[in-house]
Formats: C-alpha cells, sequence, structure tokens
C-alpha cells in the first residue's frame, strides 16, 4: 500500500492505519493534550491505536526504553546511541502518518553517517515509535478520561496485555492503579504482580497497595 504524504511525496506505511490517523504530533511526544475532549471518536480511537500497536507476543526487549536526561548521566558518560537517533526520525516523521519506509531508509542513512547503530533499523525503530504512541494513549486513559465507565470493558483487558508483552508497560500498570474502580482491574494488578517473567519494577509497581499513589487523576 503507498500513501502520499502532506509533503506530496508517496511513502509505504510502516504503521495501521488506525495509528496514522493520530492527530498528536512526536514534537510533543506524541502527548494527547490535557484538554482533549472525552467524546465517543476520541475514546473510540484511543482503543483503536492500542489495539493496533499491540504486538501479537512479547518483545525480547521491552519497549519503550527508560528515558535518559544529561543531567543524571555520571561524569563521562554520553547519552546513548538511541536518544540522538530519535532526534533524527522525529525531524524526519513529525506525525504518525509519516512513519513511512522511504523515510526510515533516509533515517536509517542519516544515522549510519552519524555512526550511530543501525542494527534492524525498521523494525526496531517502527516498535518503538509504536511503544511511544501506546504509552501516550495509556497516560491520557487513565490521568485523563474522568468517566471511567467509557473504558469498560477494553482498558483492563488492554493494560494488562501490554505490561505482559513488555510494551509500555510501566504506564499500562499504572492505567489500572488510577482506575480502581474498573471491572478487573485489581485482578489483574495481582496477576501481574505475581508474574515472574515480568521486570522486577514492573511487577513491584502492580505490587504496591496504594492505587492512589503517583500522578493525580
Amino acid at each position: 500500500m503507498t500513501t502520499t504524504d502532506d509533503g506530496g511525496n508517496a511513502g509505504t506505511p510502516l504503521l495501521p492505519e488506525a495509528v496514522r490517523a493520530l492527530p498528536y504530533s512526536w514534537g510533543a511526544g506524541f502527548g494527547w493534550p490535557p484538554e482533549t475532549e472525552e467524546s465517543p471518536e476520541n475514546l473510540a480511537l484511543a482503543r483503536a491505536v492500542l489495539e493496533a500497536c499491540l504486538p501479537a507476543a512479547p518483545l525480547a526487549t521491552p519497549e519503550p526504553p527508560p528515558e535518559v536526561r544529561a543531567k543524571d548521566l555520571g561524569e563521562g558518560e554520553d547519552l546513548p546511541d538511541w536518544v540522538e537517533a530519535r532526534a533524527v526520525l522525529r525531524a524526519l516523521m513529525p506525525y504518525a502518518r509519516d512513519v513511512t519506509r522511504e523515510r526510515m531508509a533516509e533515517a536509517e542513512a542519516r544515522c549510519a553517517r552519524a555512526g550511530l547503530d543501525t542494527t534492524d533499523f525498521t523494525a526496531r525503530w517502527t516498535r518503538r515509535i509504536s511503544a511511544w504512541i501506546a504509552q501516550e494513549v495509556l497516560r491520557w486513559c487513565g490521568l485523563m478520561v474522568d468517566d471511567t465507565t467509557a473504558l469498560t470493558p477494553w482498558a483492563t483487558d488492554l493494560a494488562e496485555r501490554y505490561a505482559h508483552r513488555g510494551v509500555a508497560a510501566e504506564q499500562a500498570v499504572w492505567l489500572l492503579r488510577l482506575t480502581p474502580e474498573l471491572p478487573g482491574s485489581h485482578e489483574a494488578l495481582t496477576r501481574l504482580a505475581h508474574d515472574g517473567g515480568l521486570p522486577a519494577e514492573v511487577r513491584e509497581l502492580a505490587a504496591e497497595a496504594d492505587t492512589g499513589a503517583g500522578p493525580g487523576r
């Protein structure tokens, strides 16, 4: 399938159609503005994006990687390559609809010239971009949606599956913690807390008893 981007350039999309409909830019981290209306259309988009970004099986390496800030680095320690690579991709693909095979190839070429790691570039970065997008959708659902009945029954199941599959796992757990009134939320947290296959920090986050801790709604 070939599409035409806003600049009139043909490209082969790498993200599902539902994800390409996302109107929020990568420059803003794909974040959903706090004032986003809890309309049926936006809730349907949130669900469709989460369903489309969920991988069929757990990832070998969780995505996305934890954010790294220069001030947190030790003396003589550099930012990891992926931070610089992300800047290259973000400039070439400001919106989800811009994530095309052709732009990804250009990003890979630029990263290679800069001496950055380009191993499995297209697959790895498509997964990573999907994970950042899913993370922000989960954040909006957990923090900003006041009418949590609108998240029933799909949000609990999707959040648990995201945590199990290693994609935006911590944000998925936070969605469950911040919506204890959702049917099955407590049970999902219990299962995650006892899943030995998950990273320790994800299990611990799920196991913490105070579901009101952390970022407020």
